[in-house]
């Protein structure tokens, strides 16, 4: 069987970008825990212990780390995932330091990522001219904070880059301590890790007989920060598996995500009155069947039918107030919807 080879680095360095990441997406990144899960107030609880034990972040970084669809952010998109074929080599805070050294190339790479459809050219006039690149910014969807940001990054990004180059050597220090105290969370997980194991976690969601039948390296990398994380690179020599020290635990809920059915999701709307529903769940929050009779002028039985149907495949979630059951987005689901949609978008 392929043995598996114990990476530190990009895990460590995926803890890092997350220290800040979750600092400007705390929201974002507590509405992604699984909200059946036993142990949410504990994960919430975790988050916030982050955030206390990594404090002062500055606002200046904004821009690097504030996530835009599909959960990306600048420091990943442009600073992490294209340097996987260095994982297994070079690929440390050295590097990264390094690669984020070059200011020209920060902002390339941030016209790059923000106004992604831009041809080279045009984002050679946004490099060479701040009133082009003023006008993008102006005439772009992005919200009102996101512009301001930018205006602000691209108005002073010496002091912008400095900012971040500090913060990221403060933190890396104060993570290097945080490993040192958890780091056997890690050996642990590694110690209990052998192929046939990690191929029965991941069944459902990666095959890896491919590593076997190729005669490929499978490499694995720990988070401590990122615990429930389970991202894939593909590399020349073999795979790389980022995984959180503790992603065996929502595995079950990574695999529900993945088997979503787009038809059942389609049957689940094709109804006017489900999307009526929909958008008072989104006025509301929560309501139950009697607010439905109520405000549609439906039947007990029709306002049941509709409100069972969407929960049935989890576009709405649950709760019970004593005999009285509320009913709610389940957000979650949208967002898995999002994901599956993804492949079918240009973008």
């Amino acid at each position: 069987m392929p043995q598996i080879r114990l990476l530190k680095e990009p895990g460590y360095i995926y803890d890092l970008i997350f220290i800040f990441y979750l600092k400007f997406n705390t929201k974002l990144c507590i509405n992604n825990l699984d909200s059946n899960d036993k142990k949410l107030s504990e994960n919430i609880k975790f988050f916030n212990d982050l955030l206390d034990q990594f404090p002062e972040i500055s606002e200046d970084l904004y821009v690097f780390f504030h996530a835009v669809e599909n959960g990306r952010c600048f420091i990943t998109t442009q600073y992490f995932n294209p340097h996987k074929e260095q994982f297994s080599t070079t690929f440390n805070f050295k590097f990264l330091q390094k690669e984020l050294s070059d200011k020209d190339k920060i902002i390339r790479n941030m016209v790059r990522f923000y106004f992604y459809d831009l041809t080279d050219e045009q984002v050679d006039d946004c490099v060479n001219s701040s009133s082009a690149l003023f006008s993008y910014i102006k005439n772009s969807n992005y919200g009102a904070e996101i512009k301001s940001k930018l205006y602000e990054f691209f108005h002073d990004t010496e002091h912008h880059i400095q900012t971040l180059y500090y913060e990221l050597m403060t933190k890396e220090f104060m993570l290097s301590q945080y490993y040192e105290k958890n780091y056997q969370k890690i050996l642990d997980v590694y110690n209990q890790t052998t192929f046939e194991t990690l191929s029965k976690n991941l069944k459902g969601l990666d095959d890896l007989n491919f590593i076997k039948k190729d005669n490929l390296t499978l490499y694995v990398s720990f988070c401590l920060l990122r615990k429930y994380c389970m991202n894939f690179f593909g590399v020349q020599e073999g795979v790389v598996y980022l995984l959180g020290y503790d992603y065996f635990s929502v595995l079950d809920f990574v695999k529900n995500k993945k088997d979503l059915n787009l038809l059942d999701f389609g049957n689940a709307i094709c109804e006017e009155s489900r999307v009526k529903i929909l958008e008072l769940l989104l006025e509301r929050s929560e309501v139950t069947c009697k607010d439905l009779e109520k405000i549609f002028s439906f039947s007990g039985s029709t306002a049941y039918h509709h409100i069972t149907m969407m929960t049935k495949i989890g576009v709405v979630k649950t709760r019970n107030e004593g005999k009285t059951i509320l009913y709610s987005l389940n957000r979650k689901y949208f967002d898995a919807i999002i994901d599956v949609l993804s492949k079918y978008s240009s973008k």
